[in-house]
């Protein structure tokens, strides 16, 4: 037992993914608390709806923060025993952030209406819409602060934030979904965010002067500057992906006319499945391999980074996504209901694509610690593209079962595009300056 202890204490990977695990598995309580709900009270419909939504909030703050989030984490952690630095630096990531935001907000509430009609069709929840405008700039503050606190390395603070957040948002959603059906599950993505906000404020009050004490007149061209490249590569991300999430998902309700949306939630069913699992892997990425890649110099501590993660993690990923799919029957009755049964068919597909996905995200997440703007473009655009054209061509032959296909062929198709483009660092013997 001692042996195992200082096993994990030593490992930093082992270490993060044992403290993660506690802040997974409120998650996965919560998901399944949530999931129930709509499941019984809702139905498929009411997944596919939440999806939709879900994926327009992520949008929306992706313009709002102008996604320098990663820039933030990363210039936090530099400048973090650089107390003028750090201020200035905060300065110019407050500034820009509250200025987008608020233009963000005008905008979505003037358009509500027309926002509403692409994602919801003929049911009217513009009432919500206007919501999120007016709550947006909150909502990306909200975002600052975790990417500061993650820049700190406060990663306890980080996971206690997350547990508060997905408890509370259980608690609220047995009361809201069973009382307001689909209007209670789309209002309580909202809720969800406004506690986590409350929830950082507490946490991160010990940090106050750091994090807060700033004035924006300290703002300067030069951390716009080092922002810039941040941007552009997390702006793709936050907007390209949900973006095109949304299409594929309106490609589905048009496939399916009569539905009401019921195999978008199968489709959406079965991702929060395998999801599951990514959401103990995905932290591990963001939480310590991102900052270890921003440190590196050589392509050497690059490799014996990869040999970290698929001699210690990826072994308890694949075993886990194993015993998804040979349990997959149970796992629909247990996180849903009978009625999404209908999805098991999606399974494999999703699953290999999702095993592909953590393997490529490896060497992906050099290009956000390296700034490789053109290569994060190229490769995150061209991800979905592929997808959605895929989908397209998919569908018509294999039904719901093409959009899973495709997204299998299109990280394989990415993972080749990652070693292609990667080649001399990952492939050359000889130390290589990065």
């Amino acid at each position: 037992m001692n042996k195992f202890k200082k096993i994990v204490v030593s490992n930093i990977w082992l270490k993060i993914s044992a403290f993660n695990a506690l802040a997974v598995a409120a998650r996965m309580i919560s998901g399944w608390i949530i999931n129930k709900v709509i499941a019984v009270y809702i139905g498929p419909e009411g997944t596919g709806l939440t999806e939709q939504f879900r994926n327009f909030l992520q949008t929306a703050q992706g313009f709002s923060t102008l996604g320098i989030t990663e820039g933030v984490t990363k210039y936090s952690a530099k400048y973090q025993n650089n107390r003028k630095q750090l201020s200035s630096f905060l300065a110019s990531a407050y500034k820009i952030v509250l200025i987008t935001s608020i233009i963000s907000g005008i905008i979505i509430v003037a358009f509500s209406s027309f926002i509403n009609r692409q994602l919801f069709g003929t049911r009217d929840f513009s009432l919500l819409i206007v919501l999120t405008g007016i709550l947006i700039p909150v909502l990306s503050i909200n975002i600052i602060l975790m990417a500061i606190l993650n820049g700190f390395q406060k990663y306890k603070k980080i996971t206690y934030i997350n547990i508060i957040t997905n408890i509370a948002t259980a608690i609220i959603a047995i009361f809201l979904i069973m009382s307001y059906q689909i209007f209670g599950a789309l209002i309580l993505i909202l809720i969800s965010q406004i506690i986590s906000f409350i929830a950082t404020l507490f946490f991160i009050r010990a940090d106050m002067v750091e994090v807060l004490q700033f004035s924006l007149k300290q703002s300067k061209n030069a951390h716009y500057k080092r922002l810039y490249n941040y941007i552009i590569m997390a702006l793709v991300t936050a907007i390209v992906s949900p973006l095109f999430s949304i299409l594929i998902r309106n490609q589905i309700f048009s496939f399916f006319p009569d539905d009401m949306g019921v195999h978008a939630g199968y489709w959406d069913g079965v991702k929060k499945i395998s999801g599951m699992l990514l959401a103990f892997i995905t932290p591990i990425f963001s939480l310590y391999y991102y900052p270890q890649l921003a440190k590196i110099h050589t392509n050497t501590e690059f490799k014996a980074e990869l040999k970290k993660f698929f001699k210690q993690i990826f072994p308890i990923f694949f075993v886990g996504m194993l015993g998804i799919y040979l349990l997959r029957h149970w796992a629909i009755i247990l996180f849903f209901s009978k009625e999404y049964l209908p999805m098991k068919s999606l399974f494999f597909w999703q699953l290999t694509g999702d095993f592909i996905h953590i393997v490529a995200l490896t060497i992906a997440f050099m290009m956000l610690a390296r700034a490789h703007v053109r290569q994060y473009m190229i490769t995150e655009i061209g991800f979905w593209v592929v997808f959605y054209i895929l989908t397209k061509v998919f569908m018509p032959h294999y039904q719901l079962e093409g959009v899973v296909i495709a997204y299998f062929i299109t990280y394989i198709i990415y993972f080749i595009s990652l070693l292609f483009l990667y080649r001399k660092i990952l492939f050359t013997r000889k130390t290589v300056n990065l």
